[in-house]
């Protein structure tokens, strides 16, 4: 008979035992699902605020339906955290909601084949027992009981309550709310999105813009908009390897080329930068004005022609521009090559006749990954698919510089930068966005036909001279992608001094270096803390 109360106590010292067991098992799945953090900057400040994360968002596990559903959304939000790391970088901003939302199937797939083993390796470290994590949390986790666990659990949502409580009493609205929390793991996400949806409201508007102060330098500007090219593979700025510059060779009395810093290292960051020629971490409320804008206000017809997809459920600001502040905008079917632009640019330049100036943006799939299958066959010369992506790149803008060449009687000019570069195989085997030297380091090409150097004489010498010097002692570039703008705004008549608007906030010691870096110091770090020193509209 005594042993009856021990075989009742014996199973229920076991249930005790494995609550205990299963506690710690919830736990460590429960922190595991806050860890993207440290996948992306590992440090003990880091670490300190993904435990910090965890035990905020603890009151989840108060009811098993609300843990069932965090689980699997910080499964989610911790795949596009790491996705888009990898992809460019960056923790997911305002510009990761562009990608997303704006990205054609075609698009998405060409960013998800081209990520390095490495990096899809080290996602996968996380992914997999994030969703081991998850399964758990749905079948077995047991919610938090006692009253110590309960009371922490609620004690995470009063504190969510008083910083909610706070933010509208401040009247900080969404954006600022979050902004004051990002520290928290995923609140970042909500944060990027308010921008992006303050943004999105923001970006049909266009204020009141001054006319331009003088008359134009020139009849017909072309601005071209590369991509993903990198200046340490131009062999007209020093490469030694193939020569991927030589159909530009013959026009080179014409040509200024220099290499510059670009603002980021993803179209989304780049290309507002390129159109606005300021720093667009924020939208203004106003909106703001445009290089288009200020063609329109200069009596310039202003036409776009893309080969950039834009069939997303959502436009960036550089293709919701384009539209709306284009008297004619075409946009290129996904998969056809760059050089379909140039029968659309043949077609453009027929109508110059008619006597009016004009602006015309061609917007080029240039090199952006895969590398292979951007370009004809003929143009697989070199066993190199990058060399060979920007020898046919430097083919399309000869053969649209020759004819502007050919129109009678007009100033000419062509105007070329690529919006950001690439890593390079040597930092993961594959060219893909990154955030190494050569993702950011990007070429710049001006072009002007006879007439608008002979009118021109002193403002040409300018940027000639600014081009023998790009290039510092120490290896850094003294001018940013902000000179390209510059540049056509002053063929517009804005007399905004380009070479001034371009020059790096950092200048460099009197003298030149060589191009590219060598590879001592070209390696395969973040190169961004010295895009930060360097460009003033640099966007992490």
């Amino acid at each position: 008979m005594n042993m009856r109360p021990h075989a009742t106590l014996a199973p229920l010292n076991a249930r005790h035992s494995v609550s205990r067991g299963g506690g710690w098992v919830t736990a460590l799945a429960w922190l595991w699902l806050f860890l993207p953090l440290v996948w992306m900057w590992p440090s003990s400040r880091t670490l300190g605020d993904v435990a910090l994360s965890a035990l905020l968002w603890c009151g989840c596990l108060l009811w098993r339906p609300l843990t069932r559903v965090a689980a699997w959304v910080l499964v989610l939000v911790g795949a596009c955290y790491l996705g888009y790391f990898y992809a460019v970088r960056s923790a997911p901003d305002e510009f990761f909601w562009y990608s997303v939302l704006g990205a054609s199937t075609t698009e998405a797939w060409e960013y998800a084949s081209s990520y390095r083993l490495q990096d899809l390796a080290s996602l996968l470290c996380w992914l997999l027992p994030a969703v081991a994590a998850a399964v758990h949390l749905w079948r077995r986790a047991p919610l938090l009981t006692g009253r110590l666990l309960r009371g922490v659990g609620w004690a995470s949502w009063l504190v969510w309550g008083v910083l909610a409580t706070t933010g509208v009493a401040k009247g900080y609205g969404l954006e600022g709310t979050l902004r004051r929390v990002d520290r928290v793991y995923p609140m970042t996400l909500g944060e990027s999105y308010a921008r992006y949806a303050h943004a999105a409201e923001s970006i049909s508007r266009i204020p009141p813009m001054a006319p331009p102060a003088a008359a134009p330098m020139a009849d017909v500007v072309v601005m071209v908009i590369g991509e993903s090219a990198s200046a340490q593979r131009w062999s007209l700025l020093g490469y030694q390897g193939n020569d991927t510059n030589a159909a530009l060779r013959p026009w080179r009395d014409g040509l200024v080329t220099l290499p510059v810093t670009a603002n980021g290292n993803n179209t989304g960051k780049t290309v507002p930068v390129l159109l606005t020629g300021q720093r667009m971490a924020e939208m203004p409320e106003s909106g703001v004005v445009t290089v288009l804008d200020q063609g329109r206000s200069a009596g310039f017809r202003v036409e776009t022609l893309s080969n950039q997809s834009a069939s997303g459920m959502s436009l960036s600001f550089a293709h919701a521009a384009f539209r709306q502040r284009s008297d004619r905008f075409v946009n290129l079917q996904d998969g056809l090559q760059d050089g379909a632009l140039t029968e659309l640019l043949a077609s453009s330049l027929q109508q110059q006749a008619a006597g009016q100036p004009a602006l015309i943006t061609l917007h080029m799939y240039g090199s952006h990954p895969r590398v292979n299958k951007r370009y004809p066959p003929e143009f697989a010369k070199w066993e190199d698919p990058y060399d060979n992506s920007i020898a046919y790149s430097s083919s399309l803008l000869a053969d649209w510089i020759s004819r502007l060449d050919a129109l009678p009687g007009v100033r000419a000019a062509l105007v070329y930068v690529s919006d950001h570069g690439q890593n390079f195989p040597q930092c993961g085997g594959s060219y893909t966005h990154g955030s190494t030297r050569s993702a950011y380091e990007v070429p710049l090409l001006v072009w002007g036909n006879a007439a608008l150097r002979q009118q021109q004489p002193q403002w040409w010498g300018q940027l000639q001279k600014v081009a023998a010097h790009a290039v510092a002692p120490d290896g850094s570039l003294r001018q940013t992608n902000l000179l390209y703008t510059g540049v056509v705004q002053d063929l517009l008549g804005y007399q905004v001094h380009a070479v001034d608007k371009g020059t790096a906030s950092h200048v460099s010691p009197a003298g030149d270096g060589p191009y590219p870096p060598t590879a001592a110091h070209n390696g395969c770090d973040d190169w961004f803390a010295q895009v930060a020193q360097q460009h003033p509209a640099a966007t992490p």
